[in-house]
């Protein structure tokens, strides 16, 4: 069953529709009551859409899957070029610098792809928004399952790469998955806070994309965390994204707790955010739908 018409002989159950925007309760309990209903209920169309956009994302390949190891490797020769000529100072990274720049750039990519599939999630699926009724929190679900599905393969080199470069793992290491929940929440939640703004004004979502990737040079992704910069380490000790990083990094490669303290009130107040943009996002569904038909 294609997913337009899995979608359309869901709608036609009574019982879905009154939980369906525009009669969405934006209350916290009934709200969130709805969004993991709506998830159970639509559980078919979330699976093929996401086996349509993986599928989607490599059939005009010619090397296809193989994009997404060739991709990291590059970016660690290129981080590591620097590092070797003197251009590049990383500091005490604690293994060796190859595999951590690896890792590192691994697991920020794991957060601004998700960032960017959140983002997007209205502008690629406006097409089926404006003809088709469903709860929009699906879409949601299915960009982060790509992403996820996507992270997996590649992530294979990083394990690879340090057990070649003599890094050995603990038991610690096997709760390194549940570490990246943070920084999913976080993208997700940054992700669609700019969704609306693709819709309703262009150039701030454009000034939070360049941000993000600025970003990347203001969180020790290609440099450790305590490096003797002195402009730039207050910006690192601020930055949510340090402990955020700095913590799955360390749980897989260490066996430790990178700033545990800092790392779970980081935690917390992406949760809280993730909260109140899910909210601000239903609330303001309505409109953007007004605005893609206006448009």
């Amino acid at each position: 069953m294609e997913p337009l018409n899995a979608i359309n002989e869901i709608s036609k159950n009574s019982d879905l529709q009154d939980s369906l925007y525009p009669k969405r309760k934006v209350s916290f309990l009934p709200l969130w009551r709805t969004i993991f209903k709506n998830i159970r209920d639509y559980s078919f169309f979330i699976h093929q859409l996401s086996r349509l956009a993986i599928i989607g994302d490599f059939k005009r390949s010619n090397i296809g899957i193989t994009w997404l190891f060739i991709a990291p490797i590059f970016s660690v020769i290129m981080w590591v070029f620097f590092n070797s000529a003197g251009i590049l100072d990383p500091g005490d990274t604690g293994i060796p610098y190859p595999a951590y720049v690896l890792l590192s750039s691994s697991i920020w990519g794991f957060f601004v792809g998700m960032y960017q599939k959140a983002s997007n999630i209205l502008i690629s699926r406006r097409n089926m928004i404006i003809t088709t009724h469903f709860p929009h929190e699906v879409l949601v679900v299915e960009r982060a399952l790509v992403h996820l599905i996507r992270f997996i393969i590649p992530f294979l080199i990083n394990i690879i790469v340090l057990l070649l470069f003599g890094v050995r793992f603990n038991l610690i290491a096997l709760i390194f998955p549940f570490t990246l929940l943070p920084l999913m929440i976080l993208g997700i939640a940054i992700g669609l806070i700019v969704s609306l703004l693709r819709v309703v004004a262009v150039d701030i979502a454009k000034i939070f994309d360049s941000g993000i990737g600025f970003l990347m040079f203001l969180t020790p992704v290609i440099y450790a965390p305590k490096i003797d910069i002195s402009w730039l380490s207050p910006i690192i000790k601020f930055n949510p994204l340090t402990y955020l990083i700095g913590f799955s990094r360390n749980v897989l490669t260490q066996g430790n707790f990178y700033e545990p303290v800092p790392w779970a009130i980081c935690t917390l107040l992406s949760l809280i955010f993730l909260l109140i943009v899910v909210r601000i996002f239903f609330i303001a569904e309505s409109k953007v739908v007004e605005r893609f038909i206006s448009i």
